[in-house]
């Protein structure tokens, strides 16, 4: 009786230290985009980006020793993230990061963790909710939700080949999944 008591103890103890670190990852994450984002937005205001480039690649800016190649914004739920150039596992625990494709090939795909200050409510999106994406040179691009889907953690080519203008996506609370949100190109936000 002494051993399972011992164990059920442990693994309380254990519980509580992983929601303890998992809610501190995600305040310094939280922190970490605030301070980016107001430097982006400085940057943006001071770009001079040439149109060849513009036809050419997704133009970025250094801040902060990161690449970045815009802000994301999605008004209905009050977000406003700098998005970095690309992905990797250590990005995405600081801010959204460019996963696949180009806002000019109309296959933009933008990850992000489902922290509260990211793609956390992104499941609350609906259709014909407005996404801006503002590239560092200051053009905005703006979108309208069409679908939201729910993906298998493996279906990497389904995420990148969706005929979607721009993907958002995050994975599930236990990561098994993610959650798709997809949404096509409009000429001005109603």
């Amino acid at each position: 009786g002494i051993s399972c008591i011992l164990l059920g103890v442990i693994c309380l103890c254990c519980s509580i230290g992983f929601v303890v670190y998992n809610y501190w990852e995600e305040e310094n994450a939280a922190k970490f985009t605030e301070t980016l984002l107001e430097d982006v937005h400085h940057m943006i205001n001071e770009q001079n980006v040439t149109q060849d480039e513009l036809q050419t690649k997704m133009p970025t800016v250094k801040v902060d020793g990161y690449d970045c190649i815009g802000i994301l914004s999605v008004p209905v739920l009050e977000l406003e993230l700098p998005v970095l150039t690309d992905w990797s596992y250590a990005k995405l625990k600081k801010t959204p990061c460019h996963y696949y494709g180009s806002y000019y090939e109309k296959d933009f795909v933008i990850a992000a963790h489902n922290y509260k200050a990211h793609f956390g409510r992104l499941s609350e999106l609906q259709s014909g909710d407005v996404v801006v994406f503002t590239d560092v040179s200051g053009t905005t691009h703006h979108y309208e939700v069409v679908l939201l889907e729910t993906l298998p953690k493996e279906a990497t080519k389904e995420m990148i080949t969706s005929g979607f203008d721009l993907s958002l996506y995050t994975c599930t609370l236990g990561g098994g999944s993610r959650v798709t949100v997809r949404c096509s190109s409009v000429q001005k936000v109603r």
